[in-house]
């Protein structure tokens, strides 16, 4: 029997191509969760791609299914979530998500994404009208606007250093105080856990 991290879902927030559907698939598997992909679950519910939903229904067509989607997580237990690119910065999405489970954001660098999303500019809709040339200043604009409502997440991953046993640190929760302490450790800098800059007294 595999052993549950925890009894809330889990959703797993971050830009395209950072791996949230990849990463998301094995996490569930291994820790005896069941898969959902909000972009997947959009695209049945419209029978069109997300690329069609944008073309012929709007953005704004598309975000409302998706918060509407989201809303099912409520009060819900033993579910991971992969969310799209910018489910968390519409209909305060990601206070929703705070408050139903864990938020774990991963973190990747505009290099790395622009290396997964070169060859898949049709299938993104944001970028389709992006020619190569343009596409890494694209991506380090959309990252700065949504980075801050990113590191909202309880937790931050970088995605250069994740494996199967990444979530494991979410199976002993751990004290405000512990959690520092933990977050300082070389076996957690090892794992990928990326610790969350201080705020700056004004």
């Amino acid at each position: 029997m595999k052993a549950k991290l925890h009894m809330k879902p889990i959703f797993l927030i971050g830009f395209m191509g950072s791996g949230k559907s990849y990463w998301g698939k094995i996490w569930a598997a291994k820790n005896g969760y069941s898969f959902y992909d909000l972009d997947t679950q959009i695209e049945e519910s419209f029978k069109m791609t997300v690329e069609e939903i944008f073309e012929k229904k709007g953005e704004d067509e598309f975000r409302k299914k998706e918060r509407f989607f989201l809303r099912k997580f409520q009060n819900k237990k033993n579910y991971l979530v992969s969310c799209g690119g910018g489910t968390p910065c519409f209909f305060n999405n990601i206070n929703f998500m705070q408050s139903q489970g864990e938020v774990i954001y991963l973190k990747a660098s505009p290099q790395y994404i622009l290396d997964r999303v070169m060859d898949e500019t049709l299938k993104r809709p944001l970028l389709k009208e992006v020619n190569q040339s343009e596409l890494l200043f694209f991506i380090q604009k959309k990252l700065k606007e949504r980075e801050p409502i990113y590191l909202k997440a309880h937790h931050v991953l970088e995605v250069t250093q994740l494996t199967e046993d990444s979530l494991a640190f979410l199976q002993k929760p751990l004290s405000s105080e512990k959690l520092k302490e933990a977050d300082a450790t070389p076996e957690n800098s090892s794992a990928g856990i990326y610790k969350k800059p201080a705020k700056q007294k004004s």
